[in-house]
C-alpha cells in the first residue's frame, strides 16, 4: 500500500484497492475533506463515463440490407437523351451500371438504414444522459455516504446514498455474469419488506454503475439476488450482496 493515502484517491474511485486498503483509505477520508472531495469529483466522472453506453445493432441488420439491395432499384429512371440510348441497346444500358457503381449504391442503403437504426436510438441515448446525470447528482451530493458491501458476496460493491436527495446508487466490481436465463436484481430492504429496485447489467470486467428505483431514505438494507430474466416481484432466491445502510 503506498505510504502517501493522498494518492489513492483515483484506485479508490475506480475500485481498484483491497480490502485493507479501502479500509484505511476510508479513515483517511473521515479526516481529509480534500481527499474526499476529489473522490467525489473522480467518482462522479467515473459515472459518466460508464452511462456512455452503446447499443450494437440487430444481428439481422445486414441480412435485411442486402436482402433490400437485391430489388431496390439502384439508380432513379433517366429521362431524355441518355433514356433512348438505353432504350437503343440493352447491352449498352448495362454497361452504364458497372459493378462498383451497384456496390457504392448498396453501400449507401447500408449506411442509410444504420442511420436510421441509430436514429430511432436516440431517444434510449437521451434516457441514458438523463440517468448519468441523476447518478452524479447523487455521487457529487454533499452528504453522499459510502457504504461497503458486508463481507462474503459476490464482487466488490458499495452503495453511495444521499438523504438529502432521497437515493442512492450501487456501485460494482468484479462481478460475474449472470447465469443463463437468470439476471441480478436489486432490492431495497425496509421494514415493510424488499421492494425491487432494478435489474442490474454487468459490463466489461464485471462493472455495474445502477441508480436504485425508488427512494432511499439511508436506513434500509441494499440487496441483489439472482432472478429469472425479467425480474421477480420478490426475492426467489438468497442475497448475493447486501450492504447494510
Amino acid at each position: 500500500m503506498s505510504a502517501d493515502l493522498h494518492t489513492l484517491t483515483g484506485a479508490y474511485a475506480a475500485h481498484a484497492l483491497s480490502d485493507t486498503e479501502r479500509l484505511a483509505f476510508e479513515r483517511h477520508l473521515d479526516a481529509c475533506p480534500a481527499c474526499a472531495q476529489e473522490v467525489r469529483e473522480l467518482t462522479e466522472t467515473a459515472a459518466r463515463l460508464g452511462g456512455a453506453a452503446a447499443a450494437p445493432p440487430p444481428p439481422d441488420l445486414w441480412d435485411r440490407v442486402r436482402a433490400e439491395a437485391l430489388v431496390t432499384r439502384q439508380l432513379a429512371p433517366v429521362a431524355g437523351r441518355a433514356h433512348r440510348r438505353r432504350r437503343a441497346g440493352r447491352h449498352a444500358g448495362r454497361r452504364r451500371f458497372p459493378p462498383p457503381l451497384a456496390a457504392a449504391a448498396a453501400l449507401l442503403v447500408a449506411v442509410l438504414s444504420v442511420t436510421a437504426l441509430n436514429l430511432g436510438l436516440l431517444g434510449r441515448s437521451d434516457r441514458s444522459e438523463r440517468t448519468a446525470d441523476l447518478v452524479a447528482a447523487v455521487l457529487a451530493a454533499p452528504d453522499a455516504r459510502r457504504v461497503a458491501a458486508t463481507p462474503g458476496g459476490t464482487g466488490q460493491a458499495t452503495v453511495v446514498v444521499s438523504r438529502g436527495r432521497g437515493q442512492a446508487v450501487f456501485v460494482a466490481s468484479g462481478l460475474p455474469p449472470a447465469p443463463a436465463a437468470r439476471t441480478y436484481q436489486l432490492w431495497v430492504v425496509g421494514r415493510s419488506g424488499p421492494r425491487p429496485a432494478g435489474l442490474v447489467e454487468v459490463a466489461g470486467g464485471g462493472r455495474v454503475t445502477r441508480l436504485l428505483d425508488g427512494p432511499v431514505t439511508g436506513d434500509e438494507q441494499v440487496a441483489m439476488t439472482v432472478e429469472r430474466r425479467g425480474g421477480a416481484a420478490r426475492p426467489t432466491s438468497e442475497p448475493v450482496v447486501v450492504v447494510d445502510l
